[in-house]
């Protein structure tokens, strides 16, 4: 599938994140690519700034939980791997369902003080229950779609925690949502409401993240796309595509400001 770009920027992202001796771990178990040529270039076109590290993010959870998510994070690209298929229905559910794994990992790291463990153990509960229930492949994408939407809207609301007027922009974006997924809504105009969701959601993140302004150049170029994709877009498809990709290029930003030395990974996935 064309779209799915998005859960291997996510795993690279995690991994380094949960603690910089993943990436030996990583490569030793073929889910990082340890050569990369590729050019120093972001999804902006430029040569990104390089911001430094952020003690006040909170993306270092205590070594038991860093082990815990480690081992997580590889058992997901194994999984993946192991069931890739050159189908395109089986390798869209197989990346949406790893994308909401790395998702729940991505949670469990960033919550420093468990405020919001039970939000996430509910999630996981639910989509691990709709999937038993969902035989067809339309069920289990959009199980995934909808389980992808959730972990991102909870990542927001835990970045804008004690911030009400962003609180009020989350809920305002899930009502809106909400609407797209009524029963008896054709997939792929569920589909597309859910990929608009996650480009806001995860644009909202980004902008609080880039307090220094560092990513100014590439924000204006990713709004731009997304403008335009949605004024030549003539379907929902179009509506969908156009989304996750701008979602996409969000999340190379959001793993350029946790590891700007892995620029050049970052940069090959865009190429």
């Amino acid at each position: 599938m064309r779209v799915f770009l998005i859960f291997p920027l996510f795993l690279l992202a995690m991994m380094t994140a949960c603690g910089s001796d993943a990436r030996e771990s990583a490569e030793q178990n073929g889910s990082v690519d340890a050569d990369t040529g590729a050019a120093q270039t972001t999804v902006a076109g430029t040569v990104s700034a390089h911001p430094s590290r952020r003690e006040d993010l909170g993306y270092r959870p205590d070594p038991d939980l860093k082990r815990e998510l480690q081992a997580e994070l590889l058992e997901i690209a194994q999984s993946r791997r192991a069931n890739a298929s050159d189908e395109a229905i089986p390798t869209m559910i197989n990346e949406l369902y790893s994308l909401f794994r790395t998702l729940s990992v991505t949670a469990r790291a960033l919550d420093k003080n468990g405020s919001f463990r039970t939000e996430i153990d509910t999630e996981l509960r639910r989509f691990s229950g709709a999937d038993m229930k969902r035989e067809s492949d339309a069920a289990k994408i959009m199980n995934g779609m909808s389980g992808v939407y959730q972990m991102y809207a909870l990542l927001a609301k835990m970045k804008f925690l004690g911030q009400p007027e962003r609180q009020k922009e989350i809920q305002n974006i899930n009502d809106i949502t909400v609407q797209n997924l009524r029963p008896g809504a054709p997939a792929v105009e569920a589909a597309a409401a859910i990929a608009d969701a996650c480009y806001n959601l995860t644009s909202m993140i980004m902008h609080e993240i880039d307090s220094e302004n560092r990513f100014d150049a590439a924000f204006t170029h990713i709004e731009r796309q997304y403008k335009q994709g949605l004024q030549v877009a003539k379907k929902e498809e179009d509506q969908y595509i156009n989304g996750m990709f701008r979602t996409f290029e969000i999340s190379q930003l959001w793993a350029l400001s946790l590891n700007p030395e892995r620029e050049e990974d970052v940069s090959k996935m865009n190429q």
